[in-house]
């Protein structure tokens, strides 16, 4: 029996397993409105701009591990939604993404808000479709979540016609059939890859987001231990390694000094991670050495080889690769290669340990500091943590290093982050949280970020999202402060860093969230701290602490 589009569209929704719908409509999206209410089962997120809508479900996708579905409101809303398109893009986020478009019949007058829909999408997905039959809706949807959900992971957008939506359709409508992915590596490039590994006396591996799908990270701290090297964060956008691993030493730096911290490197093996020296700021030339072996494993062939030239290059998926790799470089290696290896392991613990103590040695030091210090920040907050927390956002680069340093996170799923444009922590902590309902999610805010999208505080009470919130509030835009110092070097001159400082009036959080009913506070002593946090927590719906921090930019951490 026929159905509308409009029916098939939510019943192939409803057939990828989802519940939630995220969206933000406008008159272009009533037909798709009007064909909800008949889904009691499919539960509506309002956001009020296409950016938190977009945010909500590309964190709902990533921590669900399959594509979300969101609806925004055609060309104007498509343009708001773009920067979170972006990130969902760089971040590799499964989502199918629409928006309405104006009735066929009268396109070509170019009517009030229409626009080149799929134009505009192109740039930032892997695939721009729009229904021109609606008998193609559940084809052209299940196209969409396949394309989506297959490695390297990304958003699809599908513009939808008003008058497609009411056309009727007889194809039927069935769950998308995924493709397996699971790849092995070519043995003659592993064999190489094996070889060079072996052999190296100062090699480096590098881990990213694509293991947080691919998993792998047993196999690849084993390996690091068999050649003695150190692992670091290549892309990290998600959880992609546990930090409390002897051999993780964090992330690679993006904020200059790539050329140093490569200086006496002989070997690298990339897993799963797009590789990008010193991206921020250029410095030069490649800060890669020439004579230095690259191995870089990927789903993504676009990735491999892309900046760098690479000795070998794996298209393979990384936890196979990993597995196949331990035992042929232990097979390969001498036993003084193993000797030596066991002693780069041992330096590297040390390392990993020291590096803990001065971390600690930090904290205690700043403890008392007034404005709060990030590391008591980072330190008050261990504390209070519940089992299992779900941490998105990392607090800019004032929090980053306290952060990653006094809190391990070993539990696949328990980092997101945007990944570029500003504006993703807030609202993607409420995706988050909706995928993982048994886990709290911890958003961790920067001032200036969390006003990109501060209308997802509206959305956290109306629907009563559980998520707990810590602001980070310097009352700068202090990366760009960074910025102008690296910018100005050793010249005399001196800024006046116009346009970067956030306090005339302040940017108050607490009261923004007391807005909308969110209990919250604002901590300026240091003694306050501990006892917002556990108060927080104890919150059963959504909840803010505001943490005035020291605003220093002297140095990247």
């Amino acid at each position: 029996m026929a159905i509308s589009a409009k029916h098939a569209l939510l019943d192939q929704v409803l057939a990828e397993g989802l519940e939630y719908v995220f969206g933000n409509p406008g008159s272009t999206e009533v037909a798709f409105m009007d064909g909800l209410q008949d889904y009691p089962q499919l539960k509506y997120i309002l956001g009020l701009h296409e950016t938190v809508a977009v945010a909500m479900a590309d964190g709902f996708g990533r921590a669900l591990g399959k594509p979300a579905f969101a609806n925004v409101h055609i060309a104007p809303g498509l343009a708001n939604a773009m920067s979170m398109v972006y990130n969902a893009w760089k971040g590799g986020s499964p989502l199918v993404l629409t928006a309405g478009q104006q009735d066929t019949r009268f396109l070509a007058t170019e009517p009030l808000l229409a626009g080149d829909l799929v134009r505009m999408a192109r740039p930032w997905v892997k695939l721009a479709i729009e229904i021109n039959r609606g008998d193609d809706m559940p084809m052209a949807l299940r196209r969409a979540f396949k394309v989506a959900a297959e490695p390297p992971r990304g958003p699809v957008f599908v513009s939808l016609p008003q008058d497609m939506l009411d056309f009727a359709v007889n194809e039927p409508v069935i769950p998308t059939t995924h493709v397996s992915w699971r790849s092995r590596p070519d043995l003659e490039a592993l064999d190489k890859a094996a070889t060079l590994l072996a052999k190296a006396e100062h090699p480096i591996i590098l881990v990213g987001d694509q293991l947080s799908y691919a998993g792998g990270q047993q196999e690849i701290g084993a390996l690091a231990e068999l050649i003695g090297a150190p692992i670091y964060a290549g892309s990290s956008r998600e959880w992609n390694f546990p930090t409390s691993h002897p051999s993780y030493m964090g992330g690679f730096t993006s904020m200059g000094g790539a050329r140093e911290s490569l200086r006496d490197c002989d070997a690298v093996l990339a897993m799963g991670t797009g590789v990008l020296f010193g991206t921020i700021w250029y410095e030069g030339g490649s800060p890669y050495p020439a004579d230095a072996p690259f191995i870089h494993v990927d789903f993504d062939s676009w990735e491999i080889g892309k900046n760098y030239p690479i000795a070998v290059g794996i298209r393979a998926d990384p936890q196979s690769t990993a597995a196949e790799l331990l035992p042929a470089v232990e097979k390969k290696q001498s036993a003084a290669q193993k000797s030596a290896a066991a002693a780069r392991t041992a330096q590297v613990r040390t390392r990993k340990q020291a590096d803990r103590d001065r971390a600690q040695q930090r904290t205690e030091a700043d403890w008392d500091s007034n404005p709060i210090s990030t590391w008591r920040l980072a330190g008050e907050l261990k504390e209070v943590l519940p089992a299992d927390p779900i941490f998105v956002g990392i607090g800019g680069t004032s929090g980053r290093a306290a952060m990653q340093s006094l809190i391990d996170l070993d539990k696949p799923g328990s980092f997101y982050d945007g990944g570029a444009a500003l504006g993703f922590p807030l609202p993607g902590a409420l995706g988050v949280q909706l995928a993982v309902p048994d886990r709290q999610v911890v958003g961790l805010l920067r001032d200036g970020d969390g006003m990109y999208s501060i209308q997802g505080l509206w959305t956290a009470a109306h629907y009563n999202i559980p998520v707990k919130y810590v602001v980070f509030n310097n009352a700068q835009y202090r990366i760009l402060k960074l910025g102008m110092v690296h910018y100005l070097g050793e010249s005399a001159r001196k800024s006046e860093y116009i346009g970067l400082d956030l306090n005339d009036p302040p940017l108050d959080y607490a009261k923004q969230a007391q807005v909308w009913g969110i209990p919250a506070v604002r901590v300026t002593d240091p003694k306050d701290l501990g006892p917002a946090l556990r108060e927080m927590f104890s919150k059963s719906g959504p909840a803010l602490v505001d943490v005035v921090i020291e605003n220093s930019h002297h140095g990247y951490f």
